[in-house]
């Protein structure tokens, strides 16, 4: 991948000097203090769209991947917040039949623990890089409750811990970070980042400072609840047509099974300036929105009603049928909280937010709770009384990906529940049809492939999310994520050169299409992750994506690729090449 800001490559040498441990653990299911002791400990906080990159990447196995095959344990909390990954390093003196040769000889120790922090996505991927502060972590030495072990078929163990920052976590300054975009789109004026966030605005990077590795191309999408869904479908679709709900050839199995609801064909579409509408939020208070709300509404949009898509003489919410119908009109958005990655890029894409002084802000959290966010003084601090009577959306602003499933879940089902990050409870109404919401979100797409969520995803432009069609320039929501490190914390020769093997084998086309075969072959076609493209991988001279080792041919990179030339996600994506004299890539024409 390119090797941005850093100045060489990571050299390849021969492991050596440790001699091979079994992976051992105490009584409460936690790595015991003779395996810590061999074990070299990183710290990465980030991006939660990217957590799968992270997770599968580990589990590949090959000579790309530092992880000896078979090794890899899984810990984590109850919402995938907080993960942690242990397993033996991939080396030949831990007698692994493929070793990745460019982990630094000077690691000696057996075995790679790796904590994975999800909650508050992006943004703690680059704050506390750029500005060093400790932040919270799952506790795996010291953690007072015992964690429970499961077999699996992905991980040697997967174990769940009780996790509670007062007596489950533990404080570190990250290692690396992990964003889905380039650092400066995090800026407290955009609302990217916390308001009380020391920059408010990231620098540049500077030998001096912190350093940028560009990490893969990450496909990202809009996802509806299922039953969104179909009155989308009943809506687009003539009732001849099997991909009408009402059709009798309309099939919607369970699972990924082959059907119509699922199928490509049947994909049903929302247009960028519908996404944008859906999305925007008012730049200042508007009347009546003051006096529906006790602070300031800004950041309230316009669009509050499914009533307000219009589908011939009808609107979208009186068209669809009984079974497809939700118990009031109102738009629900479940979006993510403030330094999210995943709300970040949505905002670069659809509304111009960061990259022009006229573009717009994504509207904010207003639902049942109403949680402040820290820092933010526009935010209702809850909880309201009657909340969708409220003239604006019900924006549910969550802390990860996973959290967002949760919300899309449980506004298709109507679920009462009241535990978990979203606990709507009986607010919209007694459990089950009563309480039921079409909903949308943004995700990435390495998520719910196996269509175990109640949510889909929908075309853009009458384009669906996949690598092929990123790759030929017709699907707009990818962007570039980036790896940062301070050069002042990682000054340890030996553990810079470890995580840089890392953040390499992340970004190795092998290993990218090993993850999007696990996490995002969906029904409509394969999605996920591309690698960047340089000399050593370069993309299809056809401008066809290789599934098998997949480059994108474009980037938001400009050459060299250094400096101020670096990833930068506002940036029209052009065709790249580490070599100015290459003619040889190009794009796909497509009808």
């Amino acid at each position: 991948m390119k090797k941005i800001l850093l100045g060489a490559a990571i050299s390849a040498a021969l492991f050596g000097g440790a001699a091979q441990a079994t992976i051992t653990f105490n009584g409460n299911n936690l790595p015991d203090a003779a395996t810590l002791a061999d074990t070299t400990v990183v710290y990465l906080s980030g991006s939660s769209a990217q957590s799968a990159l992270i997770e599968r990447g580990l589990t590949v196995g090959t000579n790309e991947g530092v992880c000896r095959a078979g090794t890899v344990h899984k810990f984590m909390e109850s919402t995938g917040n907080q993960l942690a990954y242990i397993c033996e390093l991939n080396t030949a003196a831990n007698g692994s039949s493929a070793p990745d040769t460019n982990i630094p000889a000077s690691i000696t120790t057996s075995n790679l623990l790796v904590y994975k922090r999800n909650a508050g996505g992006s943004g703690k991927g680059v704050v506390p890089i750029v500005a060093p502060a400790q932040i919270e972590f799952l506790n795996l030495t010291s953690n007072p409750t015992p964690c429970t072990s499961a077999s699996s078929s992905v991980f040697a163990s997967v174990k769940t811990c009780a996790y509670n920052v007062t007596s489950n976590a533990e404080f570190h300054i990250p290692t690396f970070g992990l964003s889905d975009t380039n650092p400066q789109i995090f800026t407290v004026a955009s609302e990217n980042a916390p308001v009380g966030t020391v920059p408010g605005t990231p620098p540049n990077p500077t030998p001096t400072t912190y350093q940028i590795v560009p990490g893969p191309a990450v496909a990202f999408g809009v996802a509806t609840t299922t039953k969104l869904r179909n009155a989308l479908q009943e809506a687009q679709f003539p009732a001849t047509s099997v991909c009408n709900p009402t059709n009798a050839g309309y099939t919607d199995l369970s699972g990924n099974q082959a059907d119509t609801a699922d199928s490509l064909a049947c994909m049903p579409n929302l247009n960028r300036n519908t996404i944008a509408a859906l999305f925007a939020a008012y730049p200042t208070p508007v009347s009546p929105l003051v006096a529906n709300v006790s602070a300031p509404a800004l950041g309230a949009g316009k669009i509050n009603q499914w009533s307000q898509f219009k589908v011939g003489t009808s609107d979208l919410y009186n068209h669809t049928s009984a079974a497809n119908k939700p118990g009031s009109a109102k738009v629900h958005i479940c979006s993510r909280t403030i330094g999210s990655g995943t709300k970040a890029q949505f905002g670069i894409k659809f509304l111009g937010n960061v990259c022009t002084s006229f573009g717009s802000k994504v509207v904010q959290h207003a639902d049942h709770s109403a949680i402040a966010e820290p820092g933010q003084s526009n935010y209702k601090a809850g909880p309201i009384a009657n909340p969708e009577k409220l003239l604006r959306p019900m924006v549910h602003a969550m802390a990860s990906g996973g959290d967002l499933n949760e919300c899309l879940n449980e506004l298709d089902s109507g679920a009462a529940n009241t535990s978990g990050n979203f606990a709507p409870g009986t607010a919209y109404g007694a459990a089950g049809a009563t309480a039921v919401r079409w909903a949308v979100g943004f995700l990435s797409l390495d998520q719910n492939a196996t269509l175990s969520n109640s949510y889909r995803f929908v075309k853009i432009d009458g384009v669906a999310p996949t690598l092929a069609n990123v790759a030929n320039g017709t699907y707009p929501d990818w962007v570039e994520g980036t790896f940062q490190y301070n050069v002042n914390q990682l000054s340890n020769a030996s553990l810079k050169a470890m995580v840089l093997e890392l953040i390499s084998s992340f970004g190795t086309p092998s290993v990218l299409s090993y993850v999007n075969a696990n996490t995002s072959t969906h029904t409509f076609g394969t999605s996920g992750f591309l690698a960047v493209p340089n000399t050593t991988h370069p993309a299809s001279g056809t401008g066809l994506v290789n599934l098998a080792a997949p480059v994108n041919p474009l980037s938001h990179a400009i050459f060299p690729g250094t400096s101020g030339q670096a990833t930068n996600d506002c940036r029209a994506p052009i065709i790249y090449s580490n070599n100015p004299a290459n003619n040889v890539q190009g794009l796909q024409l497509v009808p």
